[in-house]
């Protein structure tokens, strides 16, 4: 039908040697409606959780040009990742994106953000969940 919103259908999977690099977070979001008064009203937009990951940790010079190749390709369209603790077996890879264990369509949440010091980077990226 036209004007509906279609589903995200990625091709491209995030590189296994950056995917280690994340924490994981899970939030319900939620419309808040403050009054002067102070009284306010609640209402959750969705019933399950939204997964986001945040870059973790620092990346050495070969991790930071690959995440940084990855993001200016990727940052338009939906991409796979896969959650390394949730694979079957835990912490492998499927690179084709085949293996739906552990794997969420995403997209990058927020411009892309680097600080320099050798010799690791550190990058201030962030995943967002869109399917």
């Amino acid at each position: 039908m036209p004007n509906n919103v279609q589903p995200a259908n990625p091709t491209v999977v995030m590189p296994y040697s950056l995917s280690t690099a994340f924490t994981e977070e899970q939030r319900i979001e939620a419309l808040i409606s403050a009054y002067q008064s102070g009284f306010s009203t609640r209402a959750a937009l969705a019933i399950n959780p939204r997964r986001f990951w945040k870059l973790s940790k620092a990346l050495t010079a070969a991790q930071f040009t690959a995440l940084r190749t990855f993001f200016y390709q990727n940052s338009a369209n939906p991409f796979w990742f896969y959650n390394p603790r949730e694979t079957v077996p835990p912490f492998t890879n499927d690179p084709t994106g085949a293996s739906t264990f552990g794997r969420y369509a995403v997209v990058f949440d927020g411009d892309w953000a680097e600080s320099v010091s050798y010799p690791r980077m550190a990058v201030g990226i962030a995943l967002r969940e869109v399917a």
